[in-house]
């Protein structure tokens, strides 16, 4: 059975700190992923949404619950999608890991898992090139940008 994982690492120049609000502050977790209710307490039920697939079925909601928090250091929730003509549930796990590396550098890791089945292959491949952008174009500018104003 295909089971894939999604993997990847970036360094940020900023502080764990600052990189744990982009990642637990819906507002900065806005400004490069999407908007979210996102509430950083272990257990909390939260939403992203994005823009619907007609064509796919899907309602633009990605529904998420927070597994494991240590605050500066990872978080871990759900990640559920549906798509409805095909009756077909994404049902992933999300891990942020942040390191220190030095100062004002930290190392951000994403692990996605889950992507069961050959019908999550589609998802897989999308959300893989989407994650690849998203930490090495979106976030770091978004990250820039902040500390700019401060």
């Amino acid at each position: 059975m295909i089971n894939k994982t999604i993997t990847i690492e970036t360094q940020l120049a900023a502080t764990p700190e600052t990189v744990w609000s982009f990642l637990t502050n819906p507002s900065l977790l806005s400004e490069w992923l999407m908007p979210n209710n996102i509430t950083p307490e272990k257990g909390r039920e939260f939403q992203f949404k994005t823009k619907s697939r007609v064509k796919l079925g899907f309602d633009g909601l990605i529904s998420c619950q927070i597994l494991k928090l240590k605050q500066y250091s990872e978080i871990s929730y759900t990640w559920q999608g549906i798509l409805a003509h095909e009756q077909h549930q994404l049902a992933t796990t999300i891990t942020w890991t942040l390191q220190t590396q030095s100062t004002n550098q930290t190392l951000l890791k994403l692990k996605q898992e889950g992507f069961i089945g050959f019908k999550n292959l589609i998802p897989y491949a999308i959300l893989q090139k989407s994650w690849q952008r998203l930490l090495s174009q979106k976030l770091p500018l978004a990250i820039a940008k902040y500390q700019a104003e401060i």
